[in-house]
């Protein structure tokens, strides 16, 4: 048993179970000997050093297990990150996040420097065996908490994540020359006459796509261009080690952490306007239904001949003049086929909202709007689905026995299919879903559009749904309805991305193959991009909330109406309009009634009054407290307050057995980037509901969302 529960953590390295998720996942009784057996382990796997034990009695893999098996650098779990305290003559940092084991005392001798509340590093010392108590030395004063720069340096300090490169790196990318030879370009297909561009938000600097269409006899030929990474980042370099270390570039609200040098991602490899650019194309042939009739994918040499942001491309899409008008016409009814063939097919389409942060020259967020869902961002988003599409059909068709790196979704749990079927009846919803079927799905999105519990039954479905994942072996993906998928289109920001470039290079070369990687370092290749990616969207996910408590702690005592986006036995999790800012109600602040907590219907019910508060209800708020350090925001539902002003009545009501959420966990409403700083755009379109791909990622709240090609709507990334 041993060894079954360190290889299932070490499979999942980056999460951490409770028991009982680990007894579910092993397929042990949550009953008997078997799990007695399991505690057991546990306890002497820890005491090995092979696990660790988090908060809330969760468990994972520990770093020096990690890199014993893999190889591969990590975050450092000798050191943390949390907020300087004192309570009496005693000091001890409370570290940030909830993946920790608990404060961490430090010597009044060790502090270095720092005071009370400050934000620091800790290091933490050996843990003696006759002390279970946490010890450690302040390593690093990073400044006062709860002020948004130390919260943001803090944030990146905690994951690991550095904007600068290390020497060895910085040293191979000075020495890629800028120019493209006529060395380069040889044996690759000329399209620089060919008329192509990019389209990507006003503030991008990285375009590792550009697209050309063209009517031909029978159809369309779309050719996707992609920016060939691989020709600068040769596999065992120090680039390509550090790439595969950091596994994605990660979007703060306010920034990027690369994954590759800025000489490369911004200049070098980014296929910039009026320059040659060496890429990696495929032509697709469709027919005039839709259909990819045939495809090639090849090493390339383009020149961009316009630089178009989506606003622009949208005004020629509405009628306005411009140059290469009539090419984006035809790219527009082109998409608008590709899309309505797919969601046919059974490509499921989320269509939830999104909003912006606006910033001032300091950078302090002034407002958060609305996101418009534009053609233009449709357009580029098909196009990169169907490549993405085109390339892994290819290689499972053509070379079904070599190793790659898939994109795969799986189907639903038809347990949380259920629950999502029982929650709909109770909204007096009838529908029919298959847990196999995404086009059930989608059936049901439809049946559901324009309804008012539109947007709760969609977030209630997402949640129902796995994530999604990279994987050597291709199980298809649910969310899309394709039965092969990868990701090509973004080698700039995504290492997986930049394997399949390599492997196709080779599968799809003039030599058809030759030596290829291994199917175990593709897997372990594909297994560490899913963990990087994951925590990418918990760090985004978090530089989202701090920006949104920043702007909320301004609009202290403010009314807004809002939307039940949670319902807990402690409260209530409420979205605001339009800003989708969430915020906690707690249950002790529905002073009009005493309320149980319903779990199958999802709402609060008032034993005497019969009043319900139920998921996708709206409601009108009062911020009441936004605090900056642990990031949280209460709201007073208006009514209450006011009739508790009126009565002077201070009693509060709670739910038997409740208790007061820790306010960490009070995560954010789905924010994609801002105007301005924001993050670089993933095409609005289908979404597939998964980490990564999709509108969401199954986690209510603080996501920045993705499309289903990977790409970042509205912001900075895309691709």
């Amino acid at each position: 048993m041993k060894n079954s529960v360190v290889e299932f953590l070490l499979k999942e390295r980056g999460r951490a179970f409770k028991t009982k998720e680990l007894a579910r996942a092993l397929r042990i009784p949550k009953q008997g000997e078997a799990y007695n057996m399991l505690k057991t382990v546990l306890r002497q796997l820890l005491e090995a050093g092979k696990v660790r034990r988090l908060s809330g009695s969760r468990w994972s893999a520990t770093a020096n297990e990690v890199n014993g098996r893999t190889n591969e650098r990590s975050v450092d779990d000798t050191v943390l990150v949390g907020a300087l305290k004192q309570l009496h003559r005693k000091w001890y940092v409370e570290p940030d996040g909830k993946n920790t084991e608990g404060d961490i005392a430090v010597n009044q001798r060790d502090l270095n420097g720092a005071s009370d509340g400050d934000k620091v590093v800790v290091r933490l010392l050996p843990r003696t065996r006759r002390s279970d108590v946490y010890r450690g030395v302040v390593a690093e004063v990073l400044g006062r908490s709860g002020l948004v720069h130390v919260e943001m340096a803090a944030l990146a300090r905690r994951y690991g994540l550095s904007l600068d490169f290390p020497k060895d790196v910085s040293d191979e990318a000075h020495a890629i020359s800028s120019r493209v030879t006529p060395a380069d370009m040889a044996g690759r297909l000329d399209l620089r006459d060919v008329e192509c561009f990019t389209i990507d938000p006003a503030d991008a600097k990285d375009f590792d796509d550009a697209v050309s269409l063209r009517e031909i006899d029978g159809g369309y030929e779309l050719g996707v261009h992609i920016s060939d990474v691989s020709h600068y980042v040769p596999e065992g370099g120090a680039l390509d080690k550090e790439a595969l270390r950091r596994g994605t570039s990660v979007y703060l609200v306010d920034g990027v952490i690369p994954m590759l040098p800025e000489r490369l991602s911004n200049h070098i490899c980014s296929l910039q306007e009026g320059r040659d650019r060496l890429t990696f194309s495929v032509i697709i042939q469709i027919s005039p239904r839709g259909a990819l009739k045939d495809f090639s994918v090849r090493k390339s040499v383009i020149r961009s001949q316009r630089r178009f942001s989506y606003e622009e491309v949208q005004a020629i899409l509405d009628g306005s003049d411009g140059v290469h008008a009539e090419t984006l016409r035809l790219m527009e009814r082109v998409a608008l086929i590709l899309m309505r063939k797919r969601f046919r097919e059974g490509s499921v389409d989320f269509n939830l909202p999104e909003v912006s942060f606006v910033f001032d020259d300091r950078g302090v967020v002034t407002d958060i709007v609305p996101k418009a869902r534009l053609m233009s961002m449709r357009v580029i988003e098909e196009f990169m689905l169907l490549a993405n599409r085109a390339v892994a059909q290819g290689v499972s068709e053509m070379r079904p026995n070599k190793p790659f790196v898939y994109r795969v979704h799986d189907v639903p749990d038809p347990e949380k299919v259920h629950e999502l079927l029982e929650f709909m009846r109770h909204l007096g919803i009838k529908v029919q879903l298959d847990p196999t079927s995404s086009r059930s799905f989608q059936q049901m999105i439809e049946q559901i559009r324009g309804k008012p519990e539109e947007g709760v039954v969609q977030d209630v479905t997402i949640r129902s749904m796995a994530k999604a994942v990279y994987h050597e072996r291709n199980i298809g993906h649910f969310g899309l309805g394709f039965r092969q998928y990868t990701h090509f289109t973004s080698p700039i920001r995504r290492y997986p991305d930049l394997i399949v470039h390599r492997l196709c290079a080779k599968y799809f070369g003039e030599t058809g193959g030759g030596a290829t990687m291994s199917a175990t370092k593709v897997a372990d290749i594909a297994r560490q991009s899913s963990i990087r990616e994951r925590l990418a969207v918990e760090v985004e996910r978090e530089s989202v909330r701090i920006k949104q408590v920043e702007y909320m702690k301004h609009h202290e005592g403010d009314e807004f109406e809002g939307i039940i986006s949670g319902v807990t036995s402690f409260g209530l999790f409420v979205a605001l309009i339009p800003t989708l800012v969430e915020g906690l109600i707690h249950v002790r602040d529905l002073t009009d009634d005493y309320y149980r907590f319903d779990k199958l219907k999802r709402q609060l019910l008032g034993e005497r009054t019969g009043r319900r508060y139920r998921l996708g209800d709206t409601i009108r708020v009062l911020v009441a407290r936004v605090d900056m350090v642990n990031r949280g925001i209460d709201f007073l539902p208006v009514v209450h307050k006011r009739e508790r002003d009126a009565d002077d009545d201070d009693s509060y009501t709670r739910v038997r057995g409740s208790s007061r959420p820790n306010r960490r966990s009070t995560d954010s409403g789905r924010v994609s980037g801002k105007s301005g700083h924001s993050p670089k755009s993933e095409k609005s379109g289908a979404r597939d509901a998964s980490t990564g791909d999709g509108a969401a990622s199954g986690t209510r709240g603080g996501l920045q969302k993705r499309t289903a090609s990977g790409k970042r709507k509205g912001g900075r990334r895309r691709g």
